[in-house]
């Protein structure tokens, strides 16, 4: 069992996410970074949807109950195990009454600690990923105890997913309503860099903005990964617990290496996009 003493700034259970409630309004939900989530369960030989905890930005305090081998993979973090540092994308055993410390990230947004054999919760619409309303609770809190799985899945695979997950450069192919773009759009978003405003796991939303439109569509569906375009030029690009329609024109849609990607960033990190062909 692993008890939460320090449930930091902002940590969840997530897996690769429910699909198929679109049309109830349900978002995907799901890993923010799919690549680095996949690689923390495969260095366990675990399957790749194991439930495994999302840290976000700062903070975590996790005391094992019992012996566990876990890993974890993403973000650079500050991370103690019983005070001293532990790093990404290994195998790491741990003992009955240790305690695994996480502070700010160093570089990139969050990381993922997987655990062998999977985290042990309840699953609602073919997910154990925490989202308000659907899930029992959207985040992790102090003294939550959840236990993990005795009988392992193995796929025999320990094979790390090699992707650059700090890549400035997010790949994107040409959205429904890419045609809405005037020429001088279309060169302003392939010639220079973006930076990030703010976000959350709803949506990345950016400081530089296109020139200011009158184009509106019919509600559309949305999925992850979309990039949406204001009235007033503002870029918004929808993430796992983003709505499931929207009105404004998508233009673009990262694949799902860049939804990794952007997932990483910061507020103020910078990137440019490349079109796909």
């Amino acid at each position: 069992m692993i008890e939460i003493l320090d449930p930091g700034y902002y940590i969840t259970i997530q897996d690769l996410g429910r699909f198929g409630y679109s049309n109830y309004g349900v978002p995907q939900s799901g890993c923010m970074d799919i690549v680095s989530a996949k690689n923390a369960n495969l260095l366990l030989s675990n399957s790749i949807n194991e439930p495994l905890f999302e840290i976000c930005m700062m903070g975590g305090k996790f005391l094992f109950k019992k012996e566990a081998k876990i890993s974890l993979s993403g973000a650079l973090f500050e991370v103690l195990l019983n005070n001293k540092e532990v790093s990404n994308d290994l195998l790491i055993e741990v003992d009955k009454g240790d305690v695994l410390s996480f502070g700010r990230a160093i570089k990139g947004n969050r990381i993922y600690l997987a655990v062998k054999g999977g985290i042990v919760c309840k699953s609602a619409m073919g997910s154990s990923s925490m989202y308000r309303g659907i899930s029992e609770d959207f985040i992790v809190r102090k003294k939550d105890v959840f236990k993990f799985s005795q009988n392992p899945s193995n796929n025999l695979s320990h094979e790390k997913v090699d992707s650059n997950i700090f890549d400035e450069i997010l790949y994107v192919y040409k959205g429904p309503e890419f045609e809405l773009l005037t020429s001088n759009d279309r060169s302003l978003l392939f010639d220079k860099y973006f930076s990030v405003s703010s976000n959350n796991r709803m949506g990345y939303f950016l400081k530089e903005k296109l020139n200011s439109n009158s184009n509106s569509i019919i509600t559309s569906p949305t999925i992850p990964g979309i990039v949406q375009l204001t009235p007033a030029g503002d870029l918004i690009i929808l993430m796992k617990d983003g709505q499931v329609t929207g009105g404004y024109p998508r233009i673009l849609q990262l694949d799902e290496k860049s939804i990794s990607c952007l997932s990483q960033k910061n507020t103020g990190n910078k990137f440019t996009f490349r079109l796909i062909s």
